[in-house]
This record gives structure tokens, sequence and C-alpha cells, in this order.
């Protein structure tokens, strides 16, 4: 049971980069679609025609090193406490590194589709590492901490659920981003609509899941229990925090395909990192200083192996 978390978290992420494989090259396909409907190509590179900016080296290099420094640290928890079941964790922060890492050769090289893919496919994917996180994280305190009769869905099952879900709609993502390269303006609006129901589907289950704990919270309290004088009380807050961080992630990319690949938030690239790269570092940081296993006291009488 200890690996089985970080196993089951793997298959569902390279299940889901394989749909990505097929969503990110499809939706390149798309934007010059449209670019060539609109006007002539005039020499535009890659970089232009989906970003209509020129990448950053220097901030892509600056978010590359503190998501390398926050993996390190987590790496450290993890090994430290022997907690292999939040492996995912470290292991997405470093991922995001590289991402970052290799954006910053997309200005020397605009042209590169291979570049432009790999940089995408790990910052786009990177993140469902980060909310795998979070879900395993909620299944274990409820199990572990408290009573499991307090979760709506039984805790063991919530990771399960929830990153079935997000693999899901990345791939009705997909689907969408394959439907976008046709030729047909109906069919690829259709293709449109269903990306944007993909990513619409991801924030509102995501929701569901910050609905699930805080009814948790609401029960502990209801119950006369102050998570503030319990060993595990940490746990909450930092759950909530870092949870509050990755939603605003995923509505800001759920406006962001919203307003279509010309739109506002698209073709400026603050609001890639003010509103996506930033909240998501503070919401993976935030489990350094409050590490989940210093807290996570068995309540229950589970074996020590579930620990």
């Amino acid at each position: 049971m200890r690996w089985f978390s970080f196993l089951f978290t793997l298959a569902t992420l390279v299940i889901g980069t394989l749909g990505a494989s097929t969503y990110i090259p499809d939706l390149c396909a798309a934007r010059f679609a449209h670019s060539y409907a609109a006007q002539d190509n005039n020499g535009e590179t890659i970089v232009q025609v989906v970003y209509n900016y020129n990448p950053s080296q220097v901030v892509a290099a600056v978010a590359g090193s503190l998501y390398l420094l926050a993996s390190a640290c987590l790496f450290a928890r993890t090994f430290s406490n022997r907690a292999w079941w939040g492996l995912c964790l470290p292991i997405g922060s470093l991922c995001m590194a590289i991402g970052f890492f290799i954006r910053i050769a997309l200005p020397k090289d605009p042209n590169s589709l291979m570049i432009f893919i790999l940089q995408q496919l790990l910052i786009l994917l990177s993140p469902a590492a980060f909310l795998a996180f979070n879900y395993i994280l909620y299944g274990r305190f409820v199990a572990n901490c408290v009573d499991p009769s307090y979760s709506w869905v039984p805790p063991r099952k919530v990771a399960k659920w929830f990153v079935t879900s997000d693999v899901t709609t990345f791939l009705i993502q997909s689907a969408g981003g394959g439907l976008q390269t046709s030729k047909n303006v109906s069919t690829d609006k259709l293709g449109a609509n269903v990306m944007l129901a993909g990513l619409a589907l991801q924030a509102v289950s995501f929701a569901i899941f910050i609905l699930l704990s805080l009814h948790v919270y609401r029960r502990i309290r209801a119950d006369g229990i102050s998570p503030s004088r319990e060993p595990w009380g940490p746990i909450v807050p930092t759950l909530f925090f870092s949870s509050a961080m990755f939603m605003v992630r995923c509505i800001y990319r759920t406006i962001e395909l919203g307003q279509g690949s010309g739109g506002y938030l698209m073709t400026h690239e603050i609001w890639f990192y003010v509103l996506d790269t930033l909240p998501l570092f503070i919401g993976i940081s935030v489990y350094v200083p409050f590490w989940p296993s210093k807290y996570l006291v068995i309540k229950t009488g589970l074996p020590t192996s579930e620990k």
C-alpha cells in the first residue's frame, strides 16, 4: 500500500501524457490554420503564431530555477520522512523546472516544433501531479487522523476518482484539439467548444474536491474538535491554501481558452506567470515548511505500513 498511491498516480499521468502528445500538436495545427485563414504567413514563426509574443528567457530561467529549488527541498522532505506516497509532488516540480529551462531555447529557435511541444507538455501536465498530491493527502488525512465517515467519498478512493477525472477531462481537451484541425468551420467551432468544456469540467472537478475538503472541516468543527489543538492541525490550513492557489490556475486557464487564441490573456506573457506559474509555485512551496508527514498521526489504529 505504501507505493500504491504513487504508482497509480504515475500510471494515470502517463495516460494523460499520451493524450497530451496528440493534444499539443493538434492545438498548434489549429492555431496555424486560423492564422493562415486570416492572413498571409508573412514569415511568422511558431512562437509568434501561437503566443503572439516573444517568451522572456530571463523570466523562464528564474521560474525554472525556483521550481528546481522547490523540487530539491521537496525531495529532501520526501526522503527524510520516507514518505514515498508524496513523490508525485517533487517529481512534478522537477518536470515543471525542466519545462521552463526548455522554454529558454524558444526565442533562439522559434520554429522548432520539438522544443515548443516539449516545453508545453511539461508545463501543462506537471500541475496534474500537484493536484494528485492534494488528493492523496486528503485521503490519508481523513483516513488516519479523523473519522472517515466525515467524508462524502471514501477517503481511500478520493485520489483514484479525482486523478481519473483529471485525466478524462484532459483527454476531452485532446479530442477538441483534434476537431479544431478541421477545415470545416462548424467542426472547428465544435472542437473549440469541446476543448473549453474539458477545461471547465477540470475546474469544476477541482472545485468539488475543495467542497469535499470544506465539508470535512465543517464536520470536524461540528464535533467540537479544534484543529489548532490537534497534532494534525497544520494540515488543514495548508491543504486549503495550496488548493486555493491551484484553483487560481484552473480559473485562469479556463478564461484564457475561452478568450480564444488571440485573446488578451493568451497573448500577454505576464499573466501566464502571474496567474499560472506563481500560484502553482506558492501552492507547492507551502509544503516545504509544513510537510504533511510531520502531522499525519494515526488515530484509527491502522497498521504502521499504512502510515
